[in-house]
């Protein structure tokens, strides 16, 4: 899976992988410095370089530019100021974090917003017509109360790296993804399942960790619709 921690300090390493662990990346990478890394980076950067925005333009450089639009470089810093934060939010950062890492602000760091075809606006008002306001909240309630639950159970599989259950739970997020018109969220878990069937551990793990946050971000998106 792609996930690269970057900090100088051994201790800030091991304890930001553990976080990383915790919200389903099993086997992220590290690095001290920014020059360390690889290039052809993609997926998740999580960096530390000493509040000095030149690291993060570093490892900004150092991105795949056909997997850009599917990164997230969060940079970490240990005293947050504005001048910091946009200072490296100008340099190529996503989000701006202060150390220590707490498990739910990194969490929203992390979380991509629903992106094209994960959020169906014609399907969510037929589902409002069709069962009235009091219908569609209670629908979104449950996909709210379920989240929890696939989450831990497509986590678990991923940690495990156990492709039939990773299958499965992937299986049934694609049934929820068509009823609420979220497309390309579908196709995600289809990939998902399909890599699961056929073996391949490590595009299913980085499969079923994508379709996790997207998922996430798609519940959060209808929570909202049903508040409007």
């Amino acid at each position: 899976m792609d996930c690269l921690v970057v900090d100088g300090d051994a201790v800030s390493r091991r304890l930001a992988g553990l976080l990383l662990k915790r919200l389903g990346y099993p086997s992220p990478g590290f690095a001290e410095t920014a020059g360390q890394a690889p290039a052809g980076l993609g997926g998740l950067i999580l960096a530390d370089t000493d509040g000095r925005a030149e690291g993060i333009a570093i490892l900004r450089a150092r991105i795949d530019p056909a997997r850009a639009s599917a990164t997230r470089l969060v940079a970490m810093v240990a005293s947050l100021s504005d001048e910091t934060r946009q200072a490296c939010l100008h340099a190529g950062a996503d989000a701006v974090l202060a150390k220590p890492l707490a498990l739910q602000e990194l969490a929203a760091a992390l979380k991509p917003p629903a992106e094209p075809g994960d959020f169906n606006a014609q399907t969510w008002a037929e589902l409002r017509q069709m069962f009235g306001p009091d219908g569609t909240a209670q629908l979104v309630q449950a996909l709210v109360g379920d989240l929890p639950t696939q989450q831990q159970r497509m986590a678990s599989a991923i940690g495990d790296r156990d492709l039939p259950a990773l299958k499965r739970v992937a299986h049934a997020l694609r049934g929820v993804s068509l009823q609420m018109g979220a497309e390309a969220l579908a196709r995600l878990c289809t990939e998902a399942e399909n890599a699961a069937a056929a073996g391949r551990a490590d595009a299913a793990t980085d499969l079923g960790a994508r379709l996790m946050r997207r998922h996430e971000a798609l519940v959060e998106r209808l929570r909202d619709a049903a508040r409007h």
